[in-house]
């Protein structure tokens, strides 16, 4: 399903996380490093430090398309978005769950309706969510407690269908 040669290992301990690297990866992408970062659990002290502080088991996925898009585009809380708007002249607009999607550039538009239907499916567990147009294009963080449920083949086929439905578009 990912495609090309795949290398897997451990961050640290086994008990911090793993990584996984897709080198030629199948279309939409060209490579893909998947990181599951795991909260504390072996110190019982720094578990509940951290978990007060929210932090949590992350998935976080970074890729490089095969063919850039013009287009970019960031999704993250609204708290994002009043920090940002100040920043750059973006389009705003209202996502699922409470995020505010931004997108700037050719095609932007395009590749924002392409990704609406996986926001209405994983906007929940998103944390946050960039599409650049330099390399790594796609970078996403997820909160790993609410994906539990789904298959990971069914998370990757429908974001790999969510990313390769914004066609390139040459303008």
């Amino acid at each position: 399903m990912l495609g090309g040669e795949v290398e897997a290992g451990w961050i640290g301990s086994p008990a911090s996380g793993a990584r996984i690297n897709v080198i030629h990866a199948a279309p939409p992408f060209r490579r893909l490093e998947i990181t599951l970062l795991l909260e504390n659990r072996e110190i019982p002290f720094l578990w509940l430090f951290d978990r007060l502080r929210g932090k949590r088991d992350w998935l976080i996925i970074r890729a490089t398309l095969r063919s850039p898009r013009r287009g970019e585009m960031e999704v993250g809380s609204a708290k994002r978005k009043a920090a940002r708007r100040r920043e750059q002249p973006w389009t705003w607009q209202e996502g699922p769950h409470g995020l505010a999607v931004a997108y700037q550039g050719p095609g932007a538009q395009k590749q924002v309706a392409a990704l609406e239907p996986w926001l209405e499916a994983y906007g929940a567990h998103l944390h946050r969510f960039f599409w650049h147009k330099t390399d790594p294009h796609i970078q996403l963080q997820m909160k790993v407690g609410g994906l539990l449920p789904t298959p990971s083949e069914k998370f990757l086929a429908d974001l790999q269908a969510a990313i390769g439905g914004a066609k390139h578009i040459n303008k």
